[in-house]
């Protein structure tokens, strides 16, 4: 029992996985290279192919039809040093100093959109077929190296996740008045991996913040292949000039991937024949994971300068409010899934992670100037969102913390071609968490601490389960390059 237990908790901390792709809840950049370079501020102009996303009911607007290839590529740096701690399973206790671990996989090369949207021959209406990846971290790697000084070994080794979106959207709109738009959303995760260590001690009291002889390693690899949402929008033009814009997320929907989990213990001399999963007597080793997708709802107005009925610069200021509150816990569904290790048979169940997610405000400042009009326009923005996680609950999962940053793009017209750079830079401020104040502990299955407090281990705070290992300093900051070819035809 002492190291079957194990598996309860383990499996559990798994499903947290890829998914979290940085800052607010799963996402991370913007989509689009001509929306990148204003900050994100497009809720209202939405003129674009990206306004599957933003405000599909823009696609009215289209003068003519469009095909757009996009790619965003981006530099992700994120740190974390722990905090020094005394290790009570050595004589003396003495005090560990770690050292700073880094993201061992910063560079991601390919973030892609490829779609059409077109009239149809429609004089209102607006019609769209896109394929692309949200915008997001999909890769963290935090390698372990001595097994001294790894100060993240307790949260995360590394992390792989690869969402994919394939939409379908219409618009229609009354004159030049109003219009509204939806998108369907087939959301499919093709690849979904996680690694962690946790201490499998068969102790009641268990105290080795730094390493344990009874570390095991899970990893779980998973997908999904369907998960349906949608995207309702609407715009007003009260006068030329004027301009706002309304869409949200509207379906509260779940991704549900199907899993397989694999253990390995360290200490190979511990069961030579490793952990053997089964199921009604039978190898097996499938698990279902559930991740909440959030609400979101986007609010923008816009100014347009125009000379001539031709508009020359614009301003355009949008808020935004997703409810990661949604994400209350993760859901792993074992469907009576049993681990087998040294001749002890423990039930798995149903294991339910909670998370301490809040919702997220965020406020973005863009537009777009007409340096050579129909030749050469200029843009720029900043934004600002406030955290998704407390910092009792920091991870190197993803950058919990509040996040800010400018942008800068530039469009360049050649015929009927469009060609659209952007830089956008988010930062994180460094976030510090004190070991009293940490809220994320070791994973020791076999502690009875948090079902009887006889049990705690008296070196730590009364009522802990078992060693908070998130203390510590965390920075991240992240440079997003975005690149797009915009081809219309009929102009």
């Amino acid at each position: 029992m002492k190291y079957l237990v194990v598996f309860t908790t383990l499996v559990g901390t798994a499903m947290f996985a890829g998914v979290a792709l940085a800052d607010g809840g799963y996402y991370s950049g913007t989509l689009g290279a001509r929306a990148t370079g204003r900050g994100g501020a497009f809720t209202a102009k939405a003129d674009d192919l990206s306004a599957v996303s933003f405000n599909p009911a823009g696609l009215a607007n289209l003068e003519t039809t469009l095909v757009e290839i996009d790619n965003q590529s981006s530099y992700n740096a994120y740190s974390f040093t722990r905090a020094p701690t005394n290790d009570y399973s050595v004589t003396g206790a003495p005090l560990v100093t770690f050292d700073k671990v880094s993201n061992d996989k910063p560079w991601q090369a390919l973030v892609p959109m490829l779609g059409v949207a077109s009239k149809l021959g429609r004089k209102d209406w607006g019609f769209a077929l896109a394929a692309y990846a949200p915008p997001g971290i999909s890769q963290l790697a935090f390698p372990l190296a001595d097994g001294q000084r790894d100060g993240q070994r307790y949260m995360m080794i590394d992390r792989e996740a690869i969402i994919l979106k394939y939409v379908a959207s219409a618009a229609w709109k009354y004159h030049e008045v109003f219009g509204v738009g939806a998108t369907a959303e087939w959301i499919h995760v093709p690849r979904l991996n996680y690694s962690l260590m946790i201490d499998g001690s068969g102790t009641t009291q268990a105290d080795n913040p730094v390493r344990s002889t009874y570390d095991m390693v899970v990893r779980m690899k998973g997908s999904a292949l369907f998960t349906f949402n949608a995207i309702l929008g609407a715009w007003y033009r009260p006068v030329p000039s004027l301009m706002f814009g309304l869409s949200g997320q509207v379906v509260p929907s779940n991704i549900v991937t199907h899993s397989t989990i694999e253990v390995t213990p360290l200490d190979a001399s511990l069961d030579p024949r490793g952990v053997r999963l089964t199921r009604n007597g039978s190898p097996a080793n499938d698990v279902t994971v559930t991740l909440p997708l959030p609400l979101l709802a986007r609010a923008g107005a816009r100014y347009r300068n125009l000379v001539n009925n031709r508009e020359r610069f614009d301003v355009e200021l949008d808020v935004e409010y997703v409810t990661w509150s949604r994400v209350k816990r993760f859901t792993i569904e074992t469907n009576g899934l049993q681990a087998n290790y040294s001749g002890q048979v423990v039930d798995l169940n149903q294991i339910k992670i909670e998370k301490h997610w809040r919702d997220t405000l965020g406020v973005k400042l863009g537009g777009d100037y007409a340096v050579l009009p129909g030749r050469l326009t200029l843009r720029a923005g900043g934004y600002y969102e406030s955290a998704v996680a407390d910092p009792a609950y920091a991870n190197v999962d993803f950058p919990g913390a509040a996040q800010f940053g400018g942008a800068l793009g530039a469009s360049l017209f050649v015929r009927r071609f469009e060609v659209v750079a952007a830089y956008m830079l988010k930062l994180q401020p460094s976030v510090s968490v004190s070991e009293a104040n940490a809220r994320v502990y070791q994973q020791v299955p076999a502690s009875l601490c948090p079902t009887d407090p006889t049990n705690c281990n008296p070196n730590l705070l009364p009522g802990q389960p078992s060693p908070a290992i998130n203390a510590g300093t965390y920075n991240a900051t992240s440079h997003f390059l975005a690149l797009s070819l915009v081809y219309r035809y009929g102009l």
